[in-house]
C-alpha cells in the first residue's frame, strides 16, 4: 500500500516538472497556445492528484493508527486476563498447599499426641500391674522385677507412675551432679531357702563392670512410693522400690545376688 502510494506520488511530481518546463519554455520560445493550455491541465490534475494521494495517506495513517490502538487494546486485554488467570491460578494453587500443609500439620500432630499418650500411659503404669520385666525363683527365693526407672531427677515420680490417692507431690529429688537414678521395683518371697538377702550384695554392674551398691533411699517414701525395706530379708514376702545411683549414660546394666548356691541376675535392657 505505501510502496504504490509512493509511486503515485513520484509519477505527480514527475508531471509537475514536466508542465514547469513547458510553461518556462512558453515564456522563452512562441508556444501554440494549445500546449500552454495542455500544460495548465496537466499541472492542475497533478495538483489535485497529489490532494488526492495526501489525503488517502492521512486516512491511511488514520486507519492504521486506530487499528495499531485497537490491536494494543486487544493485547493489553489478553494480557490482563492472562495476569488475572494466572493470579487466581496461584491463589487456588496456595490455598491448596496450604491446607494439605495444615492438614498434614494436625496429622502429625496428632500422630505425635498419640505417641506422647502411649508412652504416658506405659510409664504411668503402676508397678507390679501388667507383665513383669522377670519372674524367677533362685536359691529358695522367688524374685520378680516389676518396673525400671532411670531418671536424674524424681520429681513428682509417683503421680507419673499412677499410684492411687496421690494427686501430687511437692518433694523433690535429684542426683548428683552428673549421676542419675535407676529405680527398681522388687517382689521377693521366700520359698524355703536357708539364705538371707543382705542388700549390701544386691549389686547394679554397667556394661563397663563398674559395681554400684543400693542408697540410702527412704526419700522412697517421701515421693509417696512403697519402698522395699533396707534391713536384710529373710522370711515372708516383701515389695516395693530400691534405688541406685549411677553415672550418666551408664548402659548394659545387670541387677545381681550372690546365693551360696546360685547367683540371680537380671539384665534390666538399660
Amino acid at each position: 500500500m505505501q510502496t504504490l502510494q509512493l509511486r503515485r506520488i513520484l509519477a505527480v511530481v514527475l508531471l509537475c516538472a514536466v508542465a514547469l518546463c513547458l510553461f518556462g519554455c512558453s515564456k522563452k520560445v512562441d508556444v501554440p497556445a494549445e500546449a500552454t493550455k495542455a500544460a495548465e491541465e496537466v499541472a492542475e490534475t497533478a495538483e489535485e492528484t497529489v490532494e488526492e494521494v495526501a489525503e488517502e495517506a492521512e486516512a491511511a495513517a488514520e486507519e492504521t493508527a486506530e487499528t495499531a490502538e485497537e490491536t494494543v487494546e486487544e493485547v493489553a486485554e489478553e494480557a490482563e486476563t492472562a495476569v488475572e488467570e494466572v493470579a487466581e491460578t496461584a491463589a487456588d494453587t496456595a490455598e491448596e498447599v496450604a491446607e494439605e500443609a495444615e492438614a498434614a500439620a494436625e496429622e502429625t500432630a496428632e500422630t505425635a499426641e498419640a505417641a506422647v499418650e502411649e508412652v504416658a500411659d506405659a510409664a504411668a503404669q503402676p508397678a507390679g500391674d501388667g507383665e513383669a520385666l522377670d519372674d524367677v525363683t533362685v536359691a529358695g527365693w522367688h524374685i520378680v522385677a516389676e518396673n525400671v526407672q532411670v531418671n536424674s531427677s524424681l520429681d513428682n515420680i509417683s503421680v507419673a507412675l499412677g499410684y492411687s490417692g496421690i494427686e501430687t507431690s511437692e518433694y523433690s529429688k535429684t542426683a548428683d551432679e552428673g549421676m542419675t537414678f535407676c529405680m527398681i521395683k522388687l517382689l521377693i518371697e521366700k520359698q524355703g531357702s536357708k539364705e538371707t538377702i543382705d542388700w549390701e550384695n544386691m549389686l547394679l554392674t554397667d556394661g563397663d563392670g563398674n559395681e554400684y551398691h543400693r542408697i540410702a533411699d527412704e526419700f522412697i517414701l517421701d515421693l509417696g512410693m512403697k519402698r522395699m525395706p533396707g534391713t536384710k530379708l529373710n522370711f515372708g514376702s516383701n515389695e516395693g522400690w530400691i534405688a541406685y545411683q549411677i553415672p550418666e549414660g551408664a548402659g548394659g546394666l545387670t541387677l545381681s545376688y550372690a546365693f551360696e548356691a546360685e547367683t540371680y541376675s537380671l539384665a534390666l535392657g538399660i
